[in-house]
């Protein structure tokens, strides 16, 4: 096999991606639920809720990247959906494929939870007496709900719409032996083949599986853009009567969701469109495709930098921590020195 061939490289730079998400997204959600503890979300109603849920949503999807290391493969008319890692010890033909299905429930979910932030603040400006579907053990069921309705939609869909058969594991057989040097059969997979190699005819069944995740990150992003755009063209006339500190409120929060969506749409939703459409047009191509969506890993360590560095109650709140700390620190090493004085000067007294 020729070097040249193969992507193992890239095989490793999927599996260093979401080590470093990982361990950034661990500190930088750490830090941002530390500050919310003391007191950096304390005006933020119940958005505050929202914004530690996907901090912590952001954690555990970072988590489930590390145990599973899923990974595609872009060649012709389809795109394979794999893993080297057997998770979990799950070995047989038909739970293998459940790590991997885990793994697109988280990936739905975290959108779909991004979404829900976009809701939140268009209510806020134009209709804040719907913020009471925010409020509430039965407000926080409705919105877990919802994106565990999509986690489950998308994990459910990919699973068996893009359940492997002996025409895919034929098609990618010689192309994934070439370029990882691995056996398809062996592991754990799921695939899509948008035609029959032998006849050229239309696999509906795969392309239900394309038709299903458009549709749900469709979904989520026209939310996200319609909520985006009508605050962008709306929301200064809207604001204006509203007091000093909910007006520069407002505006922090919308300078964070218009960064909180364009890191998305360069990191995930451009790359997985090009991911899921491009067997469609049947290309002769090749493409370690895991790339690209591995980077999404790091996007829950991006947005708690974000939310930490636009909005200024959590630089003031970490001033704060850092002045007290300061002086805590200060006024000991003045008592110490106090302290070793006065041993000294009795020491003196004494002789």
């Amino acid at each position: 096999m020729s070097s040249s061939k193969s992507y193992l490289f890239w095989i490793r730079v999927t599996h260093l991606v979401p080590k470093i998400g990982f361990f950034s997204t661990i500190l930088a959600g750490s830090v941002l639920l530390f500050l919310n503890y003391f007191g950096a979300q304390k005006n933020f109603g119940s958005y505050k809720y929202l914004i530690s849920a996907f901090t912590m949503l952001g954690m555990v999807f970072a988590t489930v990247e590390i145990l599973v290391y899923p990974n595609v493969h872009n060649y012709k008319a389809g795109f394979l959906f794999f893993s080297f890692e057997e998770s979990f010890g799950l070995t047989s033909d038909w739970s293998r494929n459940i790590p991997l299905a885990g793994y697109t429930f988280f990936h739905s979910a975290t959108m779909s939870l991004l979404s829900v932030h976009f809701i939140y603040r268009y209510w806020a400006v134009f209709d804040t007496n719907k913020l009471n579907y925010f409020k509430g053990l039965f407000s926080f069921l409705i919105w877990a709900t919802y994106c565990a309705f999509f986690g489950a939609q998308y994990a459910l869909g990919t699973y068996f719409f893009l359940a492997r058969d002996p025409i895919s594991d034929d098609y990618f057989h010689e192309d994934i032996l070439l370029r990882y040097n691995a056996n398809i059969s062996e592991l754990p997979a799921m695939s899509i083949v948008a035609y029959d190699p032998v006849d050229g005819s239309v696999r509906w069944w795969n392309l239900m599986g394309v038709l299903n995740i458009c549709s749900i990150v469709n979904f989520q992003y026209g939310i996200m853009i319609y909520c985006g755009w009508t605050m962008h063209t709306k929301m200064e006339e809207k604001i204006r009567n509203f007091s000093e500190t909910l007006r520069k409120h407002h505006k922090q929060f919308f300078k964070t969701l218009v960064l909180q969506i364009t890191t998305p749409t360069i990191i995930l939703f451009i790359p997985i469109t090009i991911i899921i459409l491009l067997p469609i047009f049947n290309l002769d191509v090749s493409l370690p495709s895991g790339v690209m969506l591995c980077s999404f890993t790091l996007y829950p360590a991006t947005d708690s930098i974000i939310v930490m560095y636009v909005v200024s109650e959590y630089r003031v709140t970490a001033k704060k921590i850092l002045c007290k700390r300061f002086k805590k620190t200060s006024s000991s090493k003045v008592e110490t020195t106090t302290g070793a004085n006065s041993t000294v000067r009795s020491s003196g007294i004494r002789d």
